[in-house]
């Protein structure tokens, strides 16, 4: 039986602040598969990794993320809300952790916001497409990588599309279950029709994956 992968969401982000340099280094520490991050641009239209509309939470700043320009996200400590070992970690640009990621870990990028092409085009030039995969809670996001990057894979969520034909009509890569909608049988169709299959669990019980 094929081992499972594990991805590490928005980094290893229970034990370094999340969707930073330093979230990505200890995921890769702990041995994980793939590294799920964020991103969403600037006011000036630069891609960070970046998981809220507003830095308040993750940062020393205040703000919606889209007002503030690239020389303003820089200067931000993403790090000591999390604890005092991670102060002056910064947010990093897209390119920088992708340049982290090169020939460590694979990648899995959620578009908050952005142009999905510009994202294939960033992990193209690095020779990093054929291991990556994205997703977009935003529907018009999802629709434009379908159409405009064929060829940067796309995860749909079971939850969406309530079944494994719908997910294989809309041209999905990889299909995602909850712990609450994981259907044994569900799953075995995906992977009968050459789907990847994947679950995202939040909580702390192991037998789930027993």
């Amino acid at each position: 039986m094929k081992q499972a992968v594990i991805v590490c969401h928005r980094g290893a982000s229970k034990m370094a602040p999340e969707n930073t340099l330093a979230s990505l280094e200890k995921a890769i520490e702990l041995g994980a598969g793939v590294v799920e991050l964020d991103v969403r641009p600037s006011k000036d239209g630069v891609l960070y990794v970046m998981h809220d509309v507003t830095v308040d939470r993750t940062t020393n700043g205040t703000g919606r993320f889209s007002d503030l320009s690239s020389a303003d996200i820089d200067l931000l400590d993403a790090g000591s809300w999390f604890g005092a070992a991670f102060e002056g970690e910064r947010v990093p640009r897209f390119d920088v952790f992708l340049d982290s990621c090169k020939g460590r870990i694979a990648t899995y990028v959620e578009i908050k916001e952005g142009d999905p092409a510009e994202v294939r085009d960033m992990l193209a030039v690095r020779g990093m497409l054929g291991d990556a995969w994205t997703f977009s809670f935003d529907q018009s996001i999802r629709a434009e990588a379908r159409a405009k990057v064929p060829d940067l894979r796309r995860m749909v969520l079971y939850m969406h599309v309530g079944s494994v034909d719908r997910a294989v009509a809309q041209d999905a890569h990889i299909l995602e279950f909850h712990e609450d909608n994981l259907d044994p049988d569900a799953v075995a169709a995906a992977r009968r029709a050459g789907l990847i299959t994947q679950m995202f669990y939040a909580g702390q019980d192991r037998a789930v994956f027993e």
